[in-house]
């Protein structure tokens, strides 16, 4: 059987939601997707001719996102008519459900070279724009299992997960974000995009917007709840923000890498989902990893870097705390709440990261999972090669 491998990853810096400073407040989504997939062919030096499809995550599926984003990104990207283009939501782990589908569409040899990855204009397309919940889901679910904030808050209480202890894990997201873009480490996974500076000029973007190099524990404790102002202690601060943002792997088989002559960076191991209830939805990665690494048969303590995506402070800790994972391995590079969330495109984004990380660290195994709005968990690992 063919194992599926990774050739590449590449993302955009993430810029900030925003119509008035956000770095991407006049570029189109589809046009961030092309960038990622055009840049991934351009730096692999494949044949475009070669790619059979294109699977994009993306949450908010209507305007400029509407009517399957990743096929008119394949197009505005160059690729041939002939290359296909399918749409994935696994709402926040949509992206990096994309990249297991294609793992296991490149396993079964069904396909033997896919572009996969995600894209989210939170800014464009609101996160709640235009949502209708469903009457009879709240025969069993009250209706704050959509609210993320009140899922956190809710962990916050269950786990007993302080405020101090919380803002001193969003002070290590932005500072350790801090230190890889000063450092270059994120140089070799960050594609430069076109955007716009403060003053409306345009730029050539190449670092992550919403990095707070100037953030302390006197500011994030002087920030109020977010969610629940009686007594909460989710605030902004230590909860990540809303983001643009799109990041693109290139998969195929190691077969057809070997055809080819190109080198994998890592062949995927396995991949796992689960889910979990809604109201604590930030569990979600605990139930995927432990069925993740069942599958593979391996240990926790084997895996030298791991990713879990930072909706919030409150969420990871929760995930470490019940895995009895030490923080020492997850996000040495930060996580969303200093590089951002930007919905849809999250997955590929924190793989893309994990990817370079483990080849900088020479960590032979490596996970990247994800909570998921609603009450699920995904996760993948990886294998250096």
């Amino acid at each position: 059987m063919p194992h599926a491998v990774v050739i590449d990853a590449v993302r955009t810096p993430v810029g900030r939601a925003a119509a008035d400073t956000g770095c991407y407040r006049d570029v189109r989504a589809e046009d961030l997707a092309a960038g990622v997939i055009a840049g991934l062919v351009e730096r692999t030096r494949i044949d475009p001719a070669l790619v059979e499809d294109v699977r994009l995550g993306c949450v908010q599926q209507q305007g400029e996102q509407g009517f399957d984003i990743a096929r008119i990104a394949a197009l505005v990207a160059g690729l041939p008519v002939e290359t296909g283009g399918v749409t994935i939501n696994r709402n926040c782990g949509s992206s990096l459900q994309a990249i297991n589908d294609a793992a296991a569409s490149v396993g079964a040899g069904h396909e033997s070279l896919v572009i996969a990855g995600g894209v989210e204009h939170m800014d464009h397309v609101p996160m709640n724009k235009g949502y209708d919940p469903c009457p009879a889901l709240l025969r069993r679910h009250g209706e704050g299992v959509m609210h993320m904030g009140l899922t956190a808050e809710y962990l916050a209480a269950k786990y007993r997960i302080g405020r101090q202890r919380q803002d001193a894990f969003a002070l290590r997201s932005h500072l350790a974000a801090a230190a890889a873009t000063d450092s270059g480490q994120f140089a070799a996974e960050i594609l430069p995009t076109w955007g716009r500076d403060a003053a409306g000029r345009k730029v050539l973007v190449g670092e992550d917007q919403c990095i707070r190099r100037d953030t302390s524990p006197e500011a994030l404790a002087a920030l109020p709840p977010a969610f629940n102002p009686a007594g909460g202690s989710v605030t902004a601060g230590n909860s990540s923000p809303v983001n643009v943002g799109a990041a693109a792997l290139l998969v195929t088989s190691d077969t057809r890498a070997a055809e080819l002559g190109l080198a994998p960076i890592a062949r995927i191991r396995a991949v796992a989902v689960a889910g979990v209830e809604p109201c604590e939805m930030g569990i979600g990665p605990v139930p995927a990893i432990h069925k993740l690494l069942a599958r593979a048969g391996v240990k926790l303590d084997e895996v030298g870097a791991i990713e879990i995506n930072e909706a919030f402070a409150v969420q990871v800790l929760s995930c470490l705390q019940l895995l009895g994972i030490d923080e020492s391995r997850v996000n040495t590079r930060g996580g969303a709440i200093a590089i951002g969330h930007p919905l849809g495109a999250s997955g590929a984004r924190i793989a893309t990261t994990l990817l370079h990380r483990m080849r900088a660290e020479k960590a032979g195994l490596g996970i990247a999972a994800m909570c998921i709005g609603q009450g699920q968990g995904v996760a993948t690992l990886f294998e250096a090669l």
